[in-house]
């Protein structure tokens, strides 16, 4: 398997930045901080789920 670079997104929750996740794609990347966060109970949750999005984080806005 080879190892990909994974990509630095910015997670939003009803569009207030809640922090910066790595991952592959942002799907993976919205469960990943959602398991961080103790939803994990949420991630098969399409409703619960739809309220996240997230993009591509640019240096100076979402990280330093």
């Amino acid at each position: 398997m080879k190892n990909r670079k994974q990509i630095l997104f910015a997670i939003y929750k009803n569009g207030n930045h809640l922090g910066n996740e790595k991952g592959d794609n942002i799907n993976t990347v919205i469960k990943k901080y959602l398991i961080a966060a103790l939803f994990e109970e949420f991630v098969n949750n399409e409703d619960y789920v739809s309220i996240y999005s997230g993009e591509k984080a640019i240096i100076g806005i979402h990280f330093l």
